[in-house]
């Protein structure tokens, strides 16, 4: 079973990055701007940068698309800038695999809740042959290593590490704040200031520091990292929630279902701000009988769907449901246990991109009789669906007593 995982992953994941990595090119592209005292969001200054790492060899496989990530995110890569774009790929490929091989060791192997061998296996298979994992590394996201950041975050808090925990979220949301970013709420609720200072000290020092480069080579980069996020979200554009966008069944979060059910931009910020208001609500309540939520599993475990239903995320940004299915496995008691079984289900139908798989098909259109309307908000809004089933079963096991920690 691990084996054959691992040839998925070998196969869906690295082999298929061989040829793609389009969108770590961007990254890469800014990274070597920033680093050139050059405008990391600006397309020609990306071309530049783009062509000099290819030795004035254009690469058709990877047109470069928008920047949109922090300039902490280019801060951090910037050794990576010190590499050609043939050298440096191989170097991401194997980032990416050291990534993937501490996601298993930390959420199997030194999670602070036990697993049995049979299950250590099976969350290690799943973990391989995860989709959004396969997707993430094939397009050389920052995902899978922005996930096991979050994952040697949790093996820090359980071991009364707090501060080293919070230096690895600060990390974590420097280099892809949508994912990181909705973990900080577990020390929000419980007020615990002194993570959430370190926290701020890590993402704010190397925001100014990066901010400090750029000002100090003449570049004014606000102004264009604004238009590209304009760009994204506006009609058409690859974040656009609604049915303008050809590519919203490719976003898991909330929003395009909701667009396409209530076709109302305040309907979706209303509905968003009462799901997010419900659950920090349930949390607050379990972290009055939970000591500490960042080591609770099932704490976690909403704060990142959460952040999955709220924030613009593609599907590799799915990957962090590995700590959703690692949680209902590890309290699965029995065959009856419904809340493990649904989540264990949910998290299963999402490691298939089965609205992609529609649509490259040729079923953007619905077939037979049914309905365009529910062909599109069911079918291929599905993953949607799933994120917010799976928010709707750890909401309900937010409510229950905490067992205390063996």
């Amino acid at each position: 079973m691990i084996l054959a995982a691992a040839a998925e992953l070998g196969v869906r994941g690295f082999w298929r990055a061989l040829s793609d990595t389009g969108d770590f090119a961007v990254v890469y592209a800014s990274t070597r701007a920033f680093e050139a005292g050059a405008n990391p969001y600006d397309a020609s200054a990306l071309q530049a940068a783009w062509l000099e790492a290819n030795h004035n060899q254009p690469d058709n496989s990877n047109s470069l698309d928008l920047a949109l990530y922090p300039p902490a995110t280019y801060l951090l890569l910037s050794p990576l800038a010190l590499l050609d774009w043939a050298h440096v790929r191989w170097a991401w490929l194997l980032i990416n695999l050291i990534a993937v091989a501490v996601l298993v060791l930390a959420l199997t192997r030194y999670a602070p809740d036990k697993l049995s061998p049979a299950r250590a296996a099976c969350a290690t298979a799943f973990i391989l042959a995860f989709g959004p994992i396969h997707t993430a590394i094939a397009k050389g996201q920052l995902t899978v290593v922005v996930a096991s950041l979050l994952a040697l975050a949790i093996l820090a808090e359980a071991r009364n590490a707090v501060i080293l925990a919070a230096i690895l979220i600060g990390l974590a949301a420097s280099l892809k704040p949508q994912i990181a970013a909705p973990v900080i709420v577990l020390y929000l609720v419980q007020r615990r200031w002194k993570p959430v200072a370190a926290v701020a000290a890590v993402t704010s020092g190397l925001l100014c520091l990066a901010s400090l480069r750029l000002y100090w080579a003449g570049v004014s980069w606000v102004g264009s990292l604004l238009h590209n996020v304009r760009l994204a979200s506006n009609p058409g554009g690859v974040y656009d929630p609604a049915p303008t966008n050809p590519l919203a069944f490719q976003l898991v979060n909330a929003s395009p279902l909701i667009h396409r059910l209530a076709g109302n931009s305040a309907a979706v910020v209303l509905l968003l701000a009462a799901i997010s208001i419900l659950v920090c609500f349930f949390l607050w309540k379990r972290g009055r009988n939970c000591a500490d939520l960042l080591a609770d599993p099932t704490a976690f475990s909403a704060a990142c769907v959460l952040g999955l239903v709220l924030i613009a995320h593609r599907y590799y940004d799915a990957a962090v449901l590995v700590f959703v299915f690692v949680w209902a496995l590890a309290g699965l008691s029995s065959w009856r246990d419904a809340p493990a079984l649904v989540s264990m289900a949910g998290c299963l139908v999402m490691a298939f991109p089965l609205p992609a798989l529609f649509i490259a098909s040729g079923y953007a259109r619905a077939p037979f009789t049914i309905p365009q309307s529910v062909w599109g908000a069911v079918v291929l809004q599905q993953q949607s669906w799933l994120v917010l089933i799976l928010l709707l079963v750890l909401t309900r096991a937010l409510a229950s007593v905490p067992e205390p920690r063996r």
